[in-house]
């Protein structure tokens, strides 16, 4: 199947070698105080911060889900409240959860072809909390407002929600103070763990709060993992896999080179055929790694269940848009051929 669902998604074809490497190697029976995790753990946060350009002084720190990073957010970098930016469904979630940890917390909707209003910021907020690529909707922050935002407010905590665009985005790291996504979008792995990039900043407001009353208090995780260690038995079976995957793949700044051509030759694919249309027009609000397609409620499930039939998984719409598009996954993992094999599917189903 070539599989275009944006989460879980399409692996890298290399995963069942590597899976079979991680049970012969034995690291999947060491604990995660052992010499061969710590080394593990040490070799592969080194190679993220290689591959994707992750500045020496962020810290890194792995976690079960990015839903699990909105609550060690809230609880161990905010103390009343944070502010949330958004325009789509998970952005969305993300300030409800946070609002029901302190219920002081704001929210503030923006159209999907637009930006937040910064004027809302009061320069007061103790964090500022933004979705860089909403997977809902199929919208990416631009970087001028990242910049933007950065530059007027150069002391606030910023938290950018990069689950389907971490490992695929060339991020500008010094742009936000914490960073999370999930391993089974960009990073072509099986669910079961994300990764939070955290700033220096970040770090000092941690220590600052000093709590510590949590399972998953960033303290204690950290205090962890400056010993290459964690707070508990970690998914060993995913960090060997990206340490692995890590290994094989180019630097960022490529793969996002090769991932936006990708997006702007679907969109010229997709204005043959009148009968769909992209949900966001303007480009510069498109996201490099998942497409959001309007299609009539009565023509979507043909589409999708015809698409099946011939070994391909569309993604479903999201939320309210869920009965009005269906989503493409622009993930690393996915090749080009899976692409060529959607576009003559396409050409076929509408001719």
């Amino acid at each position: 199947m070539s599989n275009f669902y944006p989460g879980p998604s399409q692996l890298y074809p290399e995963i069942g070698a590597y899976l079979q490497e991680a049970f012969a190697s034995g690291i999947l029976e060491m604990n995660h105080r052992s010499e061969a995790f710590m080394k593990l753990d040490a070799e592969t946060k080194e190679l993220l911060h290689n591959r994707l350009n992750i500045p020496a002084n962020y810290q890194i720190v792995f976690t079960s889900s990015a839903t699990e990073c909105w609550e060690i957010i809230s609880q161990s970098f905010i103390e009343k409240s944070s502010l949330h930016f958004y325009n789509g469904a998970f952005g969305e979630k993300w300030f409800q959860y946070a609002k029901k940890i302190h219920s002081e917390t704001q929210g503030l909707q923006f159209s999907e072809e637009g930006i937040p209003d910064i004027k809302a910021i009061s320069g007061q907020q103790e964090l500022l909390a933004f979705t860089h690529n909403e997977t809902s909707n199929g919208t990416a922050l631009p970087f001028a407002f990242q910049q933007d935002v950065r530059k007027q407010f150069p002391h606030q905590l910023i938290a950018y929600d990069a689950t389907s665009s971490m490992a695929g985005y060339a991020l500008k790291w010094e742009l936000g103070d914490i960073w999370y996504a999930s391993v089974q979008k960009c990073f072509g792995l099986p669910p079961g763990m994300a990764i939070m990039v955290v700033s220096p900043e970040a770090v000092a407001r941690a220590r600052e709060l000093k709590d510590e009353r949590y399972y998953n208090s960033f303290n204690y995780m950290l205090a962890n993992a400056e010993k290459h260690q964690t707070h508990h038995t970690p998914n060993i079976t995913n960090i060997f896999l990206l340490n692995r995957v890590l290994k094989k793949r180019q630097n960022i700044k490529e793969i996002h080179n090769q991932l936006t051509g990708r997006r702007q030759s679907f969109y010229q694919m997709i204005d043959h055929f009148p009968q769909l249309k992209g949900h966001i027009s303007e480009s510069k609000f498109q996201s490099d790694t998942v497409f959001c397609i309007d299609v009539t409620p009565e023509l979507l499930n043909d589409l999708k269940s015809a698409a099946y039939k011939e070994g391909i998984i569309m993604g479903s719409g999201y939320g309210a848009l869920k009965q009005s598009t269906f989503r493409i996954a622009n993930f690393p993992a996915i090749q080009q051929d899976d692409f060529n094999r959607l576009g003559n599917f396409l050409n076929q189903f509408f001719k």
